[in-house]
């Protein structure tokens, strides 16, 4: 990994001095719509202070706070600070006021009320985010940079410590490299602010749940070049299902060091430690379908209590630099050392034994089996960013060239034994397992370097996109146990093409085209890939290829703060990865998946904000592989609904008697799909309500100015459903009604 350090980091300064040289002899200035103003701050109405932004902005930039549930910029479509308006690609942001406003406790919570993006597919599962987009699962990134995952060894980044989330849909591929068909989830991290902000908060409810939390940040000198901010939580909560917790810690420090007006340096670093245990694989029989001993309860535990476990460590140390050299030429350099290590041992069940048939035998007793996944992930990302304002005659550009490189490196074992039956109606636990024998352990290395170019180009109030990228990808595959290796290097190019026409009234219509490319880490499992040298399961991923045609338009009423998007599309993919047995993945040769999805962010009058969501998605195989297996050509992709859609809305009553008050609720509607491949085991639709309440305690005492009650309640009639099942053993029961109060204290 030196070796690619080193290359990658001479290129960052000496070669962009001399690029520098070159290309800006003859450059004009930018166009007058790119002026900066005078810079200027903010108070937001509930995610703290604002930032100083470019011009038009009104405060807001790419990666700043945001005032309500709607942002105007994103810097995640094109690694510049975009308007949302003027960008040819779909793209939802989930603020942190809506993060607020719904009380979410992570991101797939958070995500709820976002079109296209499917979340919670396993219920509660308070390990993992399962984020689909477009019905595809999605790399999760923080501050434009990969978070490291393994085959349990997932990020889960806590969304405290965040000013939003950004949802990336469609190919994306020509500036990330790795980005899947369905897209990414970006997560923008709360960084040093220069003027003073404080934040305390403590939140309790439901199974136990108790938080507290804190948020500071401001300068450290009175000329505002050292500013700092640290962003802190710890939670012990139990859950729904006996023995199951949800406990953590999180601490999030990062400092800015601004020595002139042309240059800054951010530090931030990371570290979450998170403790609790497997979500729970249900037979059918009793959640999805009739048992005569009547339903499983929802509390139910399969596992062990002395053995069971979910210990995983997250940690992130990086940089942030940027250097003006003029107006017109900027340079970025973005670095993160990051790791996940995950022990989980668990007693899983496999459902109800059968007879040689295939016929249930006993409706009772679960068949079990004693795993330990020892699981552990280390990645080093880098991208390097020149970005350049130039004028050619009536054409303004916005010129981005890159290189960027990602390592990963991570390593798995596994341990596999049958174990004790369980009686699911009257659980009888016989105390700690024997550690299992080692069946698998495989080494993975994975290195990656993309070279990418981007112009946007305006021309009165057309916007056209063009983007270039050349990936090498080099991955070495070791199963240790059977002391064998495979040595797989792919290269791909990808570009992408957007037009876009910016009418006066405020109506953006657009149409895209994005090609993908996407070295897939991992192996498949269990002889769903074809055996090679490596033996059965441990097969590497081969490259997804594919493309994508979007067309949509983007409305933003002027002088409002509301945003309404419109997008179909269109995708095409191979060698596409999709969810299987216990949380692995297989390939199959081809998907389509065509849809549309309207979104809607309103503020329709001074303290009603809302945000709406409807997506439809057709997601397909339209090419398969051999062998039993295989899924067949016409199946939908599982957990993915043809219909889905949310609605949440706050108002915050005006002075006068109830001022200070703020009432809201949602409701969410998931589809009808399937959990398996083979589009044999339906699940029905359900639909959720949620609501909430808050109160500005300064209404009862001036002393208390910056206090906030708030109380919210999700899956409001707690609606028993089961939200999926991917084998008629493994069915997993929704999230129940969670009651949440939350005080905080703002100065």
């Amino acid at each position: 990994m030196c070796s690619v350090i080193c290359r990658v980091s001479g290129f960052s300064l000496s070669a962009m001095g001399a690029l520098l040289s070159t290309i800006t002899v003859g450059v004009a200035q930018p166009a007058p719509a790119q002026v900066a103003l005078d810079e200027i701050s903010v108070i937001g109405a509930g995610g703290g202070p604002a930032v100083p932004g470019p011009a038009g902005t009104a405060g807001e930039r790419a990666d700043g706070p945001v005032a309500g549930f709607t942002a105007k910029r994103s810097a995640t479509g094109t690694k510049t600070d975009t308007a949302l308006i003027d960008t040819p690609q779909s793209i939802s942001v989930v603020t942190a006021d809506q993060i607020r406003a719904t009380a979410a406790q992570n991101p797939s919570e958070a995500l709820r009320y976002t079109a296209g993006v499917q979340v919670e597919r396993f219920g509660g599962d308070p390990r993992f985010d399962w984020v689909k987009v477009r019905g595809f699962d999605v790399p999760e990134y923080l501050d434009g940079l990969q978070l490291p995952k393994g085959t349990y060894a997932w990020s889960r980044y806590e969304i405290y410590g965040v000013e939003r989330i950004e949802v990336l849909k469609g190919p994306a591929a020509v500036l990330y490299g790795q980005s899947p068909p369905g897209g990414l989830v970006n997560f923008v991290s709360k960084k040093p602010l220069d003027v003073p902000y404080r934040e305390v908060l403590v939140q309790g409810g439901s199974f136990g749940r108790l938080t507290g939390a804190f948020d500071v940040t401001g300068p450290v000198d009175p000329e505002k070049t050292v500013l700092y901010r640290v962003v802190g939580l710890g939670r012990l909560s139990d859950t729904i299902v006996d023995y199951v917790n949800d406990d953590r810690a999180f601490i999030a420090p990062s400092v800015t060091f601004r020595p002139d007006a042309a240059t800054q340096l951010t530090v931030l670093g990371y570290y979450i430690k998170d403790d609790s245990k497997s979500l729970q694989f249900l037979p059918s029989q009793g959640t999805l379908t009739p048992n005569p001993n009547g339903r499983i309860r929802r509390s139910v535990f399969l596992g062990e209590p002395g053995y069971d476990a979910f210990r995983r460590e997250q940690f992130g140390i990086g940089y942030q630099f940027e250097h003006r050299f003029d107006e017109a030429a900027t340079f970025k350099q973005n670095l993160r050392y990051s790791g996940v290590n995950v022990d989980l041992p668990v007693v899983r069940g496999f459902g109800f034994p059968t007879n040689a048939a295939g016929v249930v035998t006993d409706f009772r007793n679960v068949t079990r089996r004693a795993v330990r996944f020892d699981d552990n992930v280390n990645a080093f990302t880098m991208d390097n960013q020149f970005v350049l304002n130039a004028v050619t005659g009536p054409l303004a550009h916005t010129f981005l060239f890159g290189l960027d490189v990602r390592t990963f490196d991570i390593g798995f074992a596994t341990r596999n034994a049958l174990t004790t039956s369980l009686d699911v109606f009257a659980p009888v636990y016989r105390g700690f397992q024997p550690l299992p024998p080692i069946t698998s352990r495989i080494r993975q290395n994975f290195e990656q370097i993309g070279a990418y170019a981007q112009d946007q180009i305006r021309f009165d109030r057309w916007v056209l996109l063009l983007s270039g990228r050349h990936d090498t990808v080099t991955s070495t595959t070791v199963q240790q146990v059977g002391n064998t290796r495979v040595d797989q290097t792919d290269r791909g190019l990808t570009y992408r093409a957007g037009l876009l026409y910016e009418f006066e009234s405020g109506v953006s219509p657009y149409v895209s085209y994005a090609t993908l490319f996407q070295p897939a880490t991992g192996t498949g499992y269990n002889g769903i890939v074809p055996p090679t040298a490596l033996g059965a399961g441990s097969t590497p991923f081969r490259p997804t290829t594919g493309d994508q045609i979007e067309g949509g338009l983007k409305y933003q009423p002027p002088g409002t703060a509301s945003l309404f998007t419109l997008a179909g599309f269109s995708i095409d993919q191979q060698n596409v990865l999709v969810p299987t047995t216990f949380g692995f993945q297989s390939q199959v040769g081809g998907v389509r998946a065509e849809g549309f999805e309207a979104e809607a962010k309103v503020t329709a009058f001074e303290g009603f904000d809302v945000a709406a969501a409807y997506s439809y998605l057709d997601a397909r195989i339209t090419r398969t592989g051999t062998g039993p297996t295989a899924p067949r050509i016409g199946a939908r992709i599982p957990v993915t609904p043809y219909n889905q859609a949310a609605l949440f809305a706050t108002y915050s009553f005006p002075p006068g008697p109830l001022f200070g008050l703020t009432v809201g609720g949602g409701v969410r509607f998931f589809g009808d799909h399937f959990g398996d491949l083979a589009n044999t085991i339906p699940i029905p639709s359900y639909t959720l309500f949620d609501a909430t309440i808050r109160y500005d305690l300064v209404r009862l005492n001036p002393a208390w100015a910056g206090a906030t009650f708030a109380l919210n309640a999700t899956n409001l009639a707690d609606k028993v459903y089961v939200a999926t099942c991917d084998t008629r053993a493994s069915c997993y029961y929704g999230n129940p009604r969670t009651v949440l109060a939350t005080l905080s204290y703002r100065w």
